[in-house]
């Protein structure tokens, strides 16, 4: 069966090293971070990690909203403003992913509409080659597109991912199969499990 959409699971332990890497370059930058920006949802935990890796208790975000699961939306929107003062500060923003990006593009011009900071500089554990934005930092480049499903993000790719599949049963072991010829990874029965009841739940009216 054809792929439809290929994809690598990102472990704990890929982030942990991702973010060490990232915090490494911001180290030895010639910038003096104030205040983190992370990009909600997932600029959230490498938020906490890098504010923790390189000591900067100033940790705040915003949500824009441009994937639902692993599909993507028409529209990347500001669902939810960013409510910190960082007029004269170092701005960091940061992601998980720097995709299209969209997100990055949004949130850049969202951060100069909030308030003269006297610096911003861009961050995210991964940069994929298509995007037509690049970030000042970045952890690892993705070359041939995939989809990157983070550890926080599991049950809601997954579950998207059966969705679409609409099978004619929900099988743990049959969708495991299934999920590792369409989209090349290998998920645990318990990931599925969980995906299933984050998906059964969605349904109940």
């Amino acid at each position: 069966m054809q792929q439809e959409l290929p994809a690598t699971l990102i472990t704990w332990d890929d982030v942990y090293s991702l973010c060490r890497r990232l915090a490494r370059q911001l180290r030895t930058a010639d910038f003096r971070i104030d205040v983190i920006v992370a990009i909600a949802r997932g600029g959230y935990i490498p938020g906490r990690l890098l504010s923790d890796m390189l000591g900067i208790p100033d940790l705040t975000c915003f949500k824009i909203e441009h994937y639902q699961g692993a599909f993507k939306q028409q529209e990347t929107l500001v669902k939810y403003p960013l409510n910190a003062d960082i007029a004269g500060r170092n701005v960091l923003l940061l992601d998980d992913v720097c995709d299209s990006g969209d997100t990055f593009a949004v949130g850049v011009e969202h951060i100069r509409q909030c308030g003269t900071a006297n610096e911003m500089r861009t961050a995210a554990l991964h940069l994929k080659t298509v995007s037509r934005f690049v970030p000042d930092f970045y952890a690892e480049t993705v070359g041939e597109w995939r989809w990157l499903i983070y550890p926080w993000a599991v049950n809601e790719d997954l579950s998207g991912m059966i969705a679409n599949m609409q099978p004619a049963n929900f099988d743990s072991a049959l969708l495991q199969r299934l999920i590792k010829q369409r989209h090349g990874i290998d998920v645990s029965l318990l990931q599925i499990e969980d995906a299933l009841m984050l998906l059964q739940g969605s349904e109940k009216p």
